[in-house]
């Protein structure tokens, strides 16, 4: 995959490395996480999806996974919005972008995934 700095803007290749690190999520958290509007985080994600670096997640019910101090916990959630996730295209992104340019630093607002 050939990769230019200047497909994407800096801020939706931090969202794509979000994605990467918290998995699926929707644009309002999107928007809380990364001080969006929320139509800006919509936005964002449809192009995203359109470029294909993203897919909607598909059922009514998504699996979270959370990191405890003692040990793995997981919970079921249902879904009340429209959850996106990294596709195969945006992984690759995401791997060869940081090959080449250094990792994505993420500066993210409370609540944020770790």
């Amino acid at each position: 995959m050939k990769i230019r700095k200047e497909e994407l803007k800096d801020l939706e290749i931090k969202i794509l490395k979000y994605h990467k690190i918290a998995g699926a999520d929707y644009s309002k958290l999107i928007s809380h996480r990364f001080g969006l509007s929320l139509s800006d985080a919509m936005k964002i994600h449809k192009k995203l999806l359109e470029l294909g670096f993203l897919e909607k997640v598909s059922g009514s019910i998504i699996n979270y996974h959370t990191k405890l101090k003692n040990g793995k916990h997981k919970y079921v959630k249902h879904r009340n919005h429209t959850y996106y996730i990294l596709s195969t295209k945006g992984k690759h992104f995401i791997r060869e972008y940081e090959k080449k340019f250094g990792e994505i630093q993420l500066d993210l607002k409370y609540p944020y995934k770790s």
